[in-house]
């Protein structure tokens, strides 16, 4: 057997990569000179695509000067080789029929090599960014992605632990940067899990990425002697007492009356008995009465965009959908609540407005009112009544007390018509005692007296 050495054609390799850049350089600068090129064409190109063509041949430049590349006329085609750790020599042959093809390979290797050394060499400050666009992705809710925007300005982006790569954070040092942000920050529980919720979610990501095989922060919890007790809140600030009640309804029916063109005052009234939020208050259009029945279906939402700049811009929009999925609800209408509806819609027609089933039901002149003209009416009311001043959530909370405090209403009944999914949430937050010491006395003088 004739063993023929193989033929190299070294020839074959593009100039580019055997040319100097003073090489090139003088080229274009001839051909300028001549005439067969004006300069706006050398500018042609995209600059992102020229920028990318430079990367390659770079790239390939710099591989030819370490490893032997070179065409075989034996197989016909182009050999060289990779960088692998793994081989006792280190290194891995490669050998494609074209040179293009070859170049491909090449510039593919080094691109995902240096994509996996960043990644290693990845912090949580550069990586917010892209958590961050990925988080946007997920959501509808823009204000919330504002939040956390402000959470991290607050509490990470000053601190040192945002340059530490993150394969090296152990789950000892994330406990240690936790316990420490509870208490320099006078975290409430809370408080607290909103803060993580960037450290926490960011490391899921990579984690859903299989960039991290785990994430090391859902690997302790936290003793909650450590957050910030909640204070309790008083009753008096959360709910309105029987007289504040009926004293406040009376005085926006009044309102609504003597001011013409605005329905916002009649609003107030009506939802002392139907406990709605106030972005669902001001979103109601008149399809969704029916009968004795109202439908909660959309709200008003204000919507965030974040300029180059940073900063925020938002606006008012009505989006068809609830703050959550229980609160998508069907309530029932109690026969005062449809009077107050009766005249809401005959004050509408009287002044020209339309009440056809898609129009909204609460208007200033012809337009639908907006959760602030609700809230400015609760302020100037509250300090009409000399009472202490409250929001229409206080209102809802009121509305929702009520209910919880009927024996003959069942819990479950209760949340469906309050919107909530969570128990606790509701017993927590939506139950308070509206009666004066003086009753309270008298209730257990009858219930625990022999």
């Amino acid at each position: 057997m004739i063993i023929r050495r193989p033929i190299v054609q070294d020839c074959f390799i593009p100039e580019q990569y055997t040319s100097s850049p003073e090489t090139i350089k003088n080229c274009l600068q001839e051909v300028l000179f001549e005439g067969m090129m004006i300069p706006q064409q050398v500018n042609a190109p995209i600059e992102n695509e020229d920028m990318k063509k430079k990367e390659r041949e770079t790239i390939i430049k710099k591989h030819m000067e370490q490893y032997t590349t070179k065409y075989y006329e034996s197989d016909r085609r182009w050999h060289s080789f990779l960088p692998d750790d793994t081989s006792p020599r280190k290194t891995k042959p490669i050998a494609k029929r074209k040179w293009e093809d070859l170049e491909e390979a090449i510039v593919e290797f080094y691109k995902a090599q240096d994509y996996t050394e960043k990644r290693k060499r990845l912090t949580l400050r550069t990586l917010f960014p892209e958590w961050f666009a990925y988080k946007w992705n997920d959501t509808n809710n823009s204000s919330y992605m504002k939040r956390i925007n402000h959470d991290w300005k607050r509490f990470y982006e000053n601190d040192k632990i945002v340059e530490r790569p993150i394969v090296e954070l152990t789950t000892f040092e994330l406990k240690n940067w936790a316990k420490a942000k509870i208490v320099s920050e006078k975290l409430t529980k809370k408080l607290y899990y909103n803060m993580t919720v960037i450290i926490r979610q960011s490391l899921d990501y990579l984690v859903e990425l299989e960039e991290l095989p785990s994430n090391p922060f859902n690997n302790f919890k936290i003793n909650s002697a450590l957050f910030t007790p909640t204070e309790q809140k008083d009753a008096e600030y959360e709910v309105f007492n029987e007289n504040e009640e009926q004293q406040l309804k009376a005085l926006a029916i009044h309102d609504f009356e003597t001011y013409q063109h605005c329905s916002s005052s009649i609003a107030v009234a009506i939802n002392f008995s139907l406990g709605l939020r106030v972005s669902e208050l001001v979103a109601l259009k008149w399809k969704d009465l029916k009968d004795h029945y109202l439908h909660i279906r959309r709200m008003e939402q204000r919507q965030y965009e974040q300029a180059t700049d940073g900063t925020w811009h938002s606006h008012l929009k009505v989006v068809e959908h609830t703050k959550t999925e229980a609160g998508c609800r069907t309530i029932y209408v109690v026969s005062s609540a449809l009077e107050l509806f009766a005249k809401v819609k005959e004050h509408n027609v009287a002044h020209g407005y339309s009440c056809e089933a898609e129009d909204y039901i609460f208007l200033y002149r012809g337009n639908r009112i907006t959760s602030k003209s609700i809230s400015n009416k609760y302020k100037k009311y509250c300090k009409k009544l000399g009472i202490v001043r409250k929001s229409n959530h206080k209102a809802r909370k009121t509305c929702l007390t009520k209910i919880a405090d009927n024996p003959n209403i069942n819990l479950k009944d209760a949340m469906q018509y309050s919107g909530h999914k969570d128990v606790k949430t509701y017993i927590k937050h939506y139950c308070f005692s509206r009666y004066s010491d003086e009753h309270q006395r008298k209730e257990l003088e009858k219930c625990l007296n022999m």
